[in-house]
């Protein structure tokens, strides 16, 4: 049985993700503050901060209610494995929220460890593992021999979406997608179509 209270307490758990969604895709994440979010989200600051300790942590959350966690299913082909994880990174990146919010996550981060830590296992951790998992799946394959750096293909699949989402020298897209691919097939000695 439900408790009375519940559905309502869910209700603004929502509405102070979303109020921290408008607010910081609106005006930036440093325009942003606990008392906005609390007055767009029809609540107090008291009843925020008992849910998130920070503006850091209620973005951190309203990101993963938005992203997910693990993007890559098994297609059966490494190229097209690859392609499904900078699919999603590239739907990541190239969010309003996550555009606005990341370098002033980024930034909190690093002077607070935790909160790095939350950052990474919430974000960046599922996203490498998926990338590890389908070079396992190439390697059982017979696709690709093993022996190669998965961090560092990881890097390279990551680095210019991050690029690009700090310093917008070009788009996040599908094109981005495909050359990140083909950067980690070349490095892995996979014929790039």
């Amino acid at each position: 049985m439900v408790k009375p209270g519940r559905p309502r307490a869910e209700m603004l758990d929502i509405a102070i993700l979303d109020a921290a969604t408008e607010l910081v895709t609106a005006q930036g994440y440093r325009a942003a503050s606990i008392d906005a979010i609390a007055r767009r989200a029809g609540t107090t600051r008291q009843a925020v901060y008992r849910r998130h300790p920070s503006l850091a942590h209620i973005l951190i959350a309203a990101m993963g209610r938005r992203f997910g966690l693990d993007p890559a299913p098994d297609t059966g082909s490494l190229r097209d494995d690859l392609l499904a994880v900078q699919r999603n990174q590239v739907e990541f990146f190239a969010d309003p929220l996550v555009m606005r919010a990341l370098p002033g996550l980024l930034d909190e981060a690093a002077r607070d460890s935790e909160l790095g830590s939350q950052l990474f296992d919430a974000f960046v951790a599922p996203r490498r593992r998926s990338t590890a998992r389908a070079l396992e799946r190439a390697v059982q394959r017979g696709d690709i021999p093993s022996g190669f750096d998965t961090e560092w293909i990881c890097d390279l699949l990551t680095g210019p979406l991050l690029m690009r989402a700090f310093l917008p020298t070009g788009p996040i897209d599908e094109n981005l997608a495909q050359l990140t691919v083909n950067a980690a097939l070349d490095v892995l000695d996979v014929a790039v179509d």
